[in-house]
C-alpha cells in the first residue's frame, strides 16, 4: 500500500514510538505547507522535487525542519522521501495532546518496503520515555522497531506510569 507524502509525515513519529500512539486525526485534513530557500523539480507523475535550505513542513500539529527534502516519484507514486539535516527535527501532537519529538541526520521512507529509517544520532522522545541509537528502523506493516546494529549502543529510558493524584 502506497502512502502519500502527508500520510508519511503524519505517521512517522507516532507509529515509530508506539503502535497505540496515533497522530492527531484531523491533521490529515489540514493543508500541508512547505517552505524552503529553493525548490527544484516538477510536480509531474515522474518528477523528483528537491527542497533546499531551511525546509519547514507543517500540517496541523506536524512540524518538520530539515536542510533538504527530496521526494522521488514514478508513475504518480512516491518511491522514496529523504529528509536531511543537522539534524532533521520532527514534532507532532496526538489526539491526547501528547507530543512526540524525533531527530536524526537523515530520515528515509520507502513506501514499497514500508520502512522508515532514522540514521545518524537518531532520537525519539515522548512523555513516557525516549530512545537513542545510531539508526532506528520502523516497519509500518508489522510495527516492529529495530534499533542499533551499527556498532553503537541503543539507550532507552522508560518513565514510570503516572499515578493518580492522592496515591
Amino acid at each position: 500500500m502506497r502512502r502519500s507524502i502527508p500520510s508519511l509525515l503524519l505517521v512517522l513519529l507516532p507509529l515509530l514510538t508506539s503502535p497505540a500512539l496515533e497522530a492527531r486525526k484531523n491533521d490529515r485534513e489540514q493543508p500541508m505547507n512547505v517552505r524552503s530557500d529553493r525548490q527544484t523539480g516538477g510536480l509531474g507523475d515522474d518528477d523528483n522535487v528537491v527542497f533546499n535550505g531551511n525546509v519547514e513542513i507543517t500540517q496541523g500539529t506536524l512540524q518538520v525542519n530539515a536542510a533538504t527534502a527530496t521526494v522521488e516519484r514514478r508513475g504518480g507514486d512516491v518511491q522514496r522521501i529523504v529528509l536531511e539535516g543537522s539534524p532533521v527535527r520532527i514534532r507532532q501532537e496526538n489526539d491526547r495532546g501528547e507530543v512526540v519529538d524525533a531527530q536524526a541526520a537523515r530520515v528515509t521512507y520507502a513506501p514499497d518496503d514500508e520502512i522508515i529509517l532514522l540514521a545518524g544520532d537518531a532520537r525519539v522522545a515522548q512523555d513516557r520515555g525516549e530512545f537513542t541509537a545510531g539508526t532506528i528502523r520502523y516497519n509500518l506493516d508489522t510495527g516492529s522497531i529495530d534499533s542499533g546494529g551499527d556498532g553503537g549502543r541503543v539507550i532507552t529510558t522508560i518513565q514510570p506510569k503516572a499515578r493518580p493524584a492522592g496515591n
